[in-house]
């Protein structure tokens, strides 16, 4: 049986979302605007974009000359890579997308490995970033051809190095994993936390991130969003989720595995709750333009 509204009706019905504001909330869509990074470029909503920084990074290898020198003639003096440690890149942040309560650190953004923001890396910069940053061709080669086996093994799983980012822990709390294809390329989204031991899913590190590369392997894309949650632990260590406690650590420790499953199956039933969405995080990613590295 078909709904048959009246034209007379139908006025009246308009009227009454309108003063609800139902029906702006449908038809009313925010200002995109266009942000660009050299040659690249990515869509956001308006007051996403409005407070935008876009920002050329030189390349931050590890080692300067004397340092690696230093290191040759006496492996000592090794030095410990951090975030920050990477090959020339644009980046786009979003100080707007930081979660509530908290602030966004300008000067330390590069460093902090859930920041809000999209870096468009030079993906040939990776081979030597631990060293001197030298160009090296033969390990450049190497490292795109692991950079796309990487993203292949992503199809079907998850492989051991997500990104070559360098962060002091793994990535916990895997979920939600999804195809992303943007303008010039493709890759993957998941939500996750950095962990160096056991620790309940937190506010503020629990994070989107998308790892993915252009087509031919030039551009090497890294995307990080802290989430919010209703529900979502803070970083009280009395905090507690789904039963658990980083106060009892030895019980956390102790079932941590079991913790961590319930609470992956916990971050997808709640899919639809974090902040910002993940389907607008998706789309703002979609919108990226990045071919190849000029």
């Amino acid at each position: 049986m078909s709904l048959h509204i009246s034209h007379t009706v139908l006025p009246l019905i308009l009227m009454l979302l309108q003063t609800s504001g139902q029906l702006g909330a449908q038809v009313t869509a925010p200002e995109i605007k266009t942000l660009s990074a050299g040659t690249f470029s990515v869509k956001a909503p308006a007051p996403w974009a409005d407070s935008a920084l876009v920002e050329e990074v030189p390349s931050h290898p590890l080692y300067s000359a004397v340092d690696w020198k230093s290191f040759q003639e006496n492996a000592r003096y090794t030095l410990k890579p951090g975030y920050e440690n990477r090959p020339q890149h644009w980046a786009i942040r979003f100080p707007a997308l930081v979660i509530k309560g908290q602030s966004f650190d300008k000067q330390n953004a590069g460093s902090d490995s859930v920041a809000p923001q999209i870096l468009i890396h030079q993906a040939d910069g990776w081979a030597t970033i631990l060293e001197t940053g030298a160009a090296d061709s033969a390990k450049a080669a190497e490292t795109r051809r692991k950079f796309r086996q990487s993203l292949i093994a992503m199809d079907s799983g998850l492989p051991n190095s997500i990104t070559p980012a360098f962060v002091d822990g793994g990535l916990s709390f895997l979920a939600l994993k999804k195809k992303v294809r943007f303008q010039g390329g493709y890759g993957y989204r998941l939500m996750c936390q950095w962990t160096i031991e056991a620790d309940l899913v937190r506010r503020g590190m629990l994070h989107y991130l998308f790892v993915g590369l252009s087509d031919d392997d030039s551009c090497q894309i890294i995307a990080t969003f802290p989430l919010d949650c209703p529900g979502l632990p803070s970083d009280a260590l009395e905090a507690e989720h789904l039963g658990y406690s980083a106060q009892r650590y030895e019980e956390l420790t102790r079932n941590f595995e079991a913790y961590s499953t319930a609470a992956e199956n916990w971050i997808k039933q709640h899919e639809k709750d974090f902040t910002p969405s993940l389907d607008a995080l998706d789309r703002l990613i979609e919108s990226l333009s990045a071919d190849t590295w000029r």
